[in-house]
């Protein structure tokens, strides 16, 4: 009768540690999904201010009241940089390794070697860059400067 009930308490425990490791990777799954996702709102990223404790005072940098409309509009290119920029403060922030943000699609499906050369520069500046992140409209607004300088003169 022991033979009987320590088999059966060895299944359960073995059904309970699948399930467990089958919730799991779910979990996994879904959280690489939603990291992968390109977009990176203003919205997001003041809510992981106040989630982590820091609280903005009006003493801080000063939001640009700019509007839609008034913003110049960005190049193709500059756009692909400024995805670039803000995967690259993500994977910084998540403790991601580099070799992994060199690899996303952007910047690894690129047929012009110096255009592939040009977002490595942008997402190894991004990486290592010291301070805290940008928001938004600042990580813009360097991106489309630095886009600007780096593109040749018609």
């Amino acid at each position: 009768m022991t033979v009987f009930l320590r088999w059966g308490v060895f299944g359960i425990l073995a059904v309970a540690a699948l399930l467990y490791a089958y919730n799991a990777s779910k979990d996994l799954a879904r959280k690489r999904q939603a990291s992968s996702e390109p977009v990176v709102s203003q919205g997001d990223s003041s809510a992981d201010e106040t989630e982590s404790g820091e609280q903005e005072t009006a003493e801080s940098e000063p939001e640009p009241e700019l509007t839609a409309e008034a913003e110049p509009a960005m190049p193709s290119v500059c756009e692909d940089e400024k995805l670039v920029a803000e995967r690259a403060l993500k994977f910084r922030r998540d403790g991601e390794p580099l070799d992994r943000l060199l690899r996303i699609q952007v910047i690894a499906f690129q047929d012009d070697e110096k255009r592939r050369e040009r977002l490595e520069a942008v997402a190894r500046r991004w990486y290592e860059r010291d301070g805290r992140d940008p928001n938004a409209a600042v990580l813009r607004a360097e991106v489309l400067r630095e886009c600007r300088n780096a593109a040749p003169a018609p």
